[in-house]
């Protein structure tokens, strides 16, 4: 029986292509203009994130976080800016958007490289390997 991690990232490989997806089909063949787009997608994920914590407040699941607000603070402005910057990317791109979305989507790497750097995080040899199929499968993709 799978997991609920596993389960838990199928979920989110398909939500997230069908999100690629969505955006794409809506701006190019439903001629939506990106910005609006953007906005509308936006204003479903601020309903989302309102409704969890209003459900996490209201079923006393709450608690303070004082001073260590600023991560999630940063955490969801960086996560809306990169939003910005896909948008844009995909809809503005001289690259096709089956590399543009390689690129964006293979942030694992970057976040690897940071857990390195910051956390002192150690790297098996597969991983290694992984990190490189994906550096390659973005450059094949790029030509």
């Amino acid at each position: 029986m799978a997991t609920y991690a596993l389960m838990f990232a199928i979920g989110t490989f398909i939500l997230w292509g069908t999100t690629n997806f969505l955006i794409g089909y809506g701006e190019k063949n439903q001629k939506i203009d990106p910005n609006l787009f953007t906005a509308i997608m936006w204003m479903a994920m601020g309903a989302l994130g309102i409704a969890l914590f209003a459900y996490i407040w209201f079923t006393g699941k709450y608690e303070s976080i004082d001073t260590k607000i600023v991560f999630p603070l940063a955490a969801g402005t960086c996560l809306g800016i990169g939003l910005l910057s896909f948008v844009y990317a995909m809809s503005h791109s001289d690259m096709g958007t089956g590399a543009t979305a390689a690129i964006a989507t293979s942030n694992a790497v970057f976040t690897t490289m940071l857990a390195l750097i910051f956390l002192r995080e150690q790297l098996s040899m597969k991983e290694w390997i992984g990190i490189g199929t994906v550096v390659l499968g973005i450059v094949i993709l790029r030509f």
